[in-house]
């Protein structure tokens, strides 16, 4: 497995800064649509499992069995699904989902990423979970990680978020959609930084943030006209509730 080794320091730098970047701007309070205090995750998600717990020690050998299974296929899917884009999803959006061609769509899943990263943050420190490869130093991470908070995981958080969003916005294709933001968040898992409960953690957050942001009268009317351009550039009739 030479891909990870290989492509790990190159991934360093940009994926710190980035990280260092999203958690500046979320602790400076610098959202767009909802602020953390509209998404109480602290009372919404249940407590993760304490480590010495059956229910924790079985979440850690889910990440063991992950690690161990890895291929190098595996291994650099995950690491490219280390980056937080919506434009991840191309794979099962088709070739003329790129930024290029969306600039209200970018804008806006970029704004759907740092309120929902908030939200995750505010929760991260009042749980304090201590990520895996902490717990168990032989798990070896194959994407650059701080060894900081777990649960829950904000990587999981977005990618249902803008599962849930894209499917909202292209249902033809929800199936495939969903089962995509399923993939990105479980590769967290595969890359060593996330317990499996984390990640279900955050499917139950983006359903809780997406609610919200649907329910706000700024992000409807944005919504909408990023709904218009991802259908006219997918070559879509426009949907018959716009």
């Amino acid at each position: 497995m030479r891909y990870w080794a290989s492509s790990f320091i190159g991934l360093f730098a940009a994926s710190l800064a980035s990280s260092i970047v999203a958690s500046s701007a979320a602790l400076a309070g610098d959202t767009y649509y909802i602020s953390p205090s509209e998404i109480d995750l602290v009372h919404i998600l249940a407590p993760p499992p304490p480590p010495d717990s059956p229910a924790g020690k079985a979440d850690l050998q889910a990440v063991l069995a992950a690690v161990n299974a890895r291929t190098d296929a595996s291994i650099k899917q995950a690491q490219d699904d280390d980056r937080r884009t919506v434009f991840r999803f191309a794979d099962v959006m088709g070739p003329n989902f790129k930024t290029e061609n969306l600039p209200l769509a970018t804008k806006l899943f970029q704004h759907v990423y740092e309120d929902g990263h908030a939200a995750t943050l505010a929760a991260k420190n009042f749980f304090k979970r201590t990520r895996p490869f902490v717990v168990d130093p032989e798990i070896k991470i194959i994407v650059v990680e701080l060894p900081d908070f777990s649960y829950p995981s904000s990587h999981s958080t977005f990618g249902n978020e803008a599962g849930i969003l894209l499917a909202e916005i292209v249902p033809e294709n929800a199936a495939a959609i969903f089962a995509r933001a399923a993939e990105y968040a479980h590769n967290r898992v595969v890359a060593g930084v996330h317990f499996p409960t984390d990640v279900e953690a955050g499917r139950i957050a983006a359903s809780v943030i997406d609610n919200t942001l649907l329910h706000n009268s700024r992000f409807e009317a944005d919504f909408a006209q990023a709904k218009t351009e991802v259908r006219a550039a997918l070559g879509l009739a426009a949907s018959s509730n716009q």
